[in-house]
């Protein structure tokens, strides 16, 4: 941090902007998001004084990519429109791909825009173009990850497969926990010894490389996993352990991505009220993040927990659900 608050009294501009992209992979395994904010938000001024597009176009990126990890989904949209043009402009093709997989995380989030699916795609493709075939498996994965979203569960495990076929020499290859994860969360039901062997693996690399999110990540789908295999006790301890990480780094937006899979579990493990309380904190943080996925996730959550104590107020929440998405489908 002295260096980077060095280059900006000094005005030396292009280590402003590259500095913060060194130092993204500290702050993200151990400070949260509020400073690669801070850093990203200081980086684009600099790029602008350089009048270097592509310096430019990665420190609008950057900044995106920072906000959408905040849960600051209108702001991370605006950021990518900006970088989108100057990516354009420079015409590199990793680049070009790199946002593209940034716009298919916050269209999942938020419903706007193209489908995720499609610029996973798109990211691959032009991946596959700029022979770069790391970057053509980390979007591969998301495809997979994607697909399991959408109940595709045989794909998805395919598609996995591929990455985890792909040889790499990073032992913490993120598209190699995403693929894990998606694999693992894929068997769940049909082979569930194989699919705990995955979601165990893939929590070992998260540990091992310290990234907390990732583990929480992990943690949570360890969580759901087990509940689908009947093995509640040992499900609610592991989304317990997740919600214990997001605590420890102040991370309250994570939550979002978290709380529907544990009210579920407790629904599903006789703990109703703690199920509907779960489930309203997701709706409530899902409108404020303008999350309109999770928002519908929230009040299905909600249905499910109502039917038989309050039928009327299930139906209310089935049918606001049922209308998020079928907004979605036509902002699709």
């Amino acid at each position: 941090m002295g260096a980077f608050e060095l280059a900006i009294a000094t005005g030396a501009d292009a280590h402003a902007c590259e500095l913060p992209r060194f130092m993204r992979a500290f702050f993200a395994r151990r400070c949260g998001t509020t400073h690669l904010n801070l850093l990203f938000e200081r980086a684009v001024p600099a790029a602008e004084r350089l009048g270097d597009p592509v310096q430019l176009a990665e420190a609008h990126s950057d900044l995106g990519f920072a906000r959408y990890n905040a849960g600051r989904m209108a702001e991370a949209a605006a950021a990518y429109e900006a970088a989108a043009p100057l990516v354009a402009q420079a015409g590199d093709l990793r680049s070009q791909a790199d946002l593209l997989m940034r716009r298919g995380y916050l269209s999942w989030e938020d419903g706007r825009g193209d489908p995720p699916l499609t610029l996973f795609g798109q990211a691959r493709e032009l991946y596959e173009r700029a022979g770069c075939a790391e970057g053509a498996a980390h979007a591969t994965a998301y495809e997979a990850w994607a697909m399991l979203q959408l109940g595709h569960r045989e794909e998805a495990a395919r598609r996995a497969r591929e990455v985890l076929a792909v040889a790499h020499d990073d032992p913490a290859w993120p598209a190699g926990l995403t693929a894990l994860i998606t694999l693992g969360m894929a068997l769940a039901d049909e082979r569930p010894d194989e699919a705990a062997e995955h979601l165990r693996r893939a929590l070992d690399l998260a540990r091992g490389d310290g990234h907390r999110h990732n583990e929480a990540w992990c943690l949570n789908c360890l969580g759901v996993a087990l509940r689908r295999m009947g093995r509640h006790e040992e499900a609610l301890a592991s989304h317990r352990q997740a919600f214990a990480l997001l605590d420890e780094l102040f991370e309250e937006q994570w939550k979002v991505h978290f709380l529907d899979g544990y009210g579920e579990t407790c629904r599903q493990a006789g703990l109703p009220g703690e199920a509907l309380r779960l489930h309203r904190q997701a709706l409530d943080l899902a409108a404020r993040m303008g999350h309109r996925h999770k928002e519908a996730l929230a009040h299905e959550g909600l249905a499910a927990v109502l039917a038989d104590s309050d039928p009327a107020a299930a139906a209310e929440h089935r049918a606001a659900g049922e209308a998020i998405r079928q907004d979605l489908e036509l902002g699709a």
